[in-house]
């Protein structure tokens, strides 16, 4: 939770959050499900349930912080009014039954996205949640990524209504503001992400991009 409450004090408008079962179904908050990088190194979240995950301690890298892994209910409960891209680390069909229905008991809005990264997951997205929009999924993502670089972007671009580039690759341009102003004129939503810098700031402002996914919310807080 602390990471996004210093988001939500920097003046986030939406959070990105990965989302994983528990053992006993509850939808909790992790990139990864082996909790290794914690230093649980036996432990993963599909084996354990809430409570014994909620036992868990988590320590930053300095020992200066201690918090703990939380649950998605949690999040939406503290943060109701935040835009949210929900990134479905698994496809499985009790994740999004059990989304569906924590979003409908919290009588939550409708501003929220999905990434997800198999045919089967958007497959989950387009049963469960029909008027939602999704990312493209990796791979295709990153054939227009290339394409982008080389100026032939608009010969592969996903029909997706919400898409996403990374700012620069390898310290290549990946987008361009002709793509952007193309992208807006379509009502399609870009995201420009990893945004981490005031330079990377000022070169997106430049090409017209609205929407910024970034590890500084404090940063790009006092930009805006």
């Amino acid at each position: 939770m602390l990471a996004f409450d210093n988001a939500h004090n920097a003046g986030a408008t939406g959070f990105e959050t990965d989302l994983r079962l528990s053992k006993d179904g509850e939808i909790i908050l992790s990139h990864d499900d082996k909790l290794a990088r914690f230093g649980q190194i036996d432990k993963t979240i599909s084996e354990l349930t809430e409570k014994e995950i909620d036992s868990i301690e988590i320590g930053s890298r300095d020992g200066q912080l201690k918090d703990k892994l939380i649950s998605l209910k949690s999040l939406l409960q503290k943060y109701p009014e935040k835009d949210y891209i929900f990134d479905c680390k698994i496809p499985d069909e009790l994740l999004f039954v059990n989304l569906k229905e924590l979003l409908s008991e919290l009588k939550f809005h409708d501003r929220f996205w999905f990434l997800n990264w198999s045919r089967e997951g958007d497959k989950r997205v387009h049963d469960f949640f029909p008027q939602q929009q999704s990312f493209p999924r990796a791979a295709r993502t990153g054939i227009w990524g290339w394409l982008s670089i080389l100026g032939l972007g608009h010969f592969s671009e996903p029909r997706n209504s919400v898409l996403a580039l990374p700012l620069s690759f390898y310290n290549l341009s990946v987008f361009s503001g002709r793509q952007i102003t193309s992208m807006s004129r379509r009502k399609k939503t870009f995201v420009g992400y990893l945004v981490n810098s005031e330079k990377d700031f000022r070169r997106c402002k430049e090409m017209g991009v609205e929407v910024f996914l970034t590890d500084r919310p404090d940063l790009i807080a006092n930009l805006m």
